[in-house]
């Protein structure tokens, strides 16, 4: 039985935001926990691009209803994703992170919680080195220069504005981290969904339907916790916004844990402080994830090259002494526009590893 996962191990290493092997086998019992192995077998003949079942089925060798009724089973747990296409429904496969293991919210248990941190410990973290990053960083808004012409993939209010439909649902990070007895005092349910859809999550059991209103609160309450808001690390199709802890966050934990300075993308700005208004209260330093703030002489000081812009530092300041500078043309790197984009060019990075 282990074969066919290690199979299934292997093809889903294929996809660039990868699914690495490790020397104790814990990914197989990752899968094991999830897939049947007939549904092991039949995703090890899927791709990233959407098939009909008919052709996954002749692809596989399999009878077509038989292929039909394991794919949406597959979608019912959040392990495939499926779409209208030309001739009916057609299904394709996710990767892990960011993918499916996100989609296992409501069938997490204490489990599958322990094998993710052992396999997160052996070897998933690597997967937080490579460039472009899986996540980007989006700073808090009421921080961002007024005089500052902001590109719209920089404000989290422009995905929420230009949505149709709005959820929330629990930080499986968080949840993960609370089932193996290391929970973080942060709050949970503030992972955020959004659709081009209308009514998208009103029939869901796992997301809170929200109007735009309460959608735009849960973004002020996570500045007032100390969260830093992420999403997927391209322009256009973005479909959630985390609001992520150094404590918890499987991506953050790749920066904080681990030191690689690509675990998350980096926002257009920097922090910057003046020195003449600065009193030294320290609350910044306890708010920075990124670790980039220290106090110098009773002066806090910012180290750039651990600063990400995410301005959590800014919104608590009480003598405003902490402001965003938007970084010179030069310093900024592209954001991939599109999914397609980001996974060629991830591909493509990991080939010259």
């Amino acid at each position: 039985m282990d074969n066919i996962y290690k199979k299934l191990a292997l093809h889903l290493d294929r996809i660039p935001n990868g699914f690495p092997e490790t020397e104790s086998g814990v990914e197989l019992k990752i899968l094991a926990k999830l897939f049947t192995p007939e549904q092991a077998e039949i995703a090890c003949h899927m791709s990233l691009e959407p098939q009909l079942a008919k052709t996954i089925a002749k692809i596989a060798g399999k009878d077509d209803r038989e292929t039909f009724s394991l794919l949406k089973a597959m979608v019912k747990k959040g392990l495939i994703d499926a779409q209208k296409g030309d001739g009916g429904l057609a299904f394709k496969l996710i990767p892990f992170v960011v993918g499916f293991y996100e989609r296992q919210n409501a069938r997490i248990d204490e489990e599958f919680a322990h094998l993710f941190e052992a396999y997160y410990k052996e070897t998933f973290h690597r997967m937080m080195t490579i460039k472009p990053s899986v996540h980007r960083v989006i700073p808090i808004e009421k921080t961002i220069p007024l005089n500052i012409d902001v590109l719209p993939y920089e404000r989290a209010s422009t995905y929420i504005e230009e949505a149709k439909s709005w959820g929330v649902l629990d930080c499986i990070c968080r949840v993960q981290k609370r089932l193996i007895g290391q929970g973080c005092s942060h709050s949970v349910n503030n992972c955020m969904v959004i659709s081009s859809r209308a009514g998208a999550f009103k029939s869901s059991k796992e997301i809170r339907s929200l109007t735009k209103e309460e959608a735009l609160e849960i973004l002020v309450q996570a500045d007032k916790e100390g969260l830093v808001h992420s999403t997927r690390n391209v322009r256009d199709g973005v479909d959630y916004i985390c609001n992520c802890c150094s404590c918890s966050c499987s991506v953050l934990r790749g920066l904080a844990v681990y030191g690689s300075p690509h675990a998350v993308d980096r926002s257009h700005f920097f922090a910057v402080v003046d020195e003449d208004l600065c009193t030294g209260c320290e609350i910044c330093v306890d708010r920075c994830h990124f670790k980039a703030i220290e106090m110098n002489d009773g002066i806090c000081s910012i180290d750039r090259l651990r600063c990400f812009g995410c301005g959590l530092c800014i919104t608590t300041c009480p003598t405003e002494a902490l402001s965003l500078q938007q970084k010179e043309e030069s310093e900024i790197e592209a954001t991939p526009a599109t999914e397609e984009e980001w996974m060629a060019n991830r591909a493509a990075a990991r080939e010259n590893q």
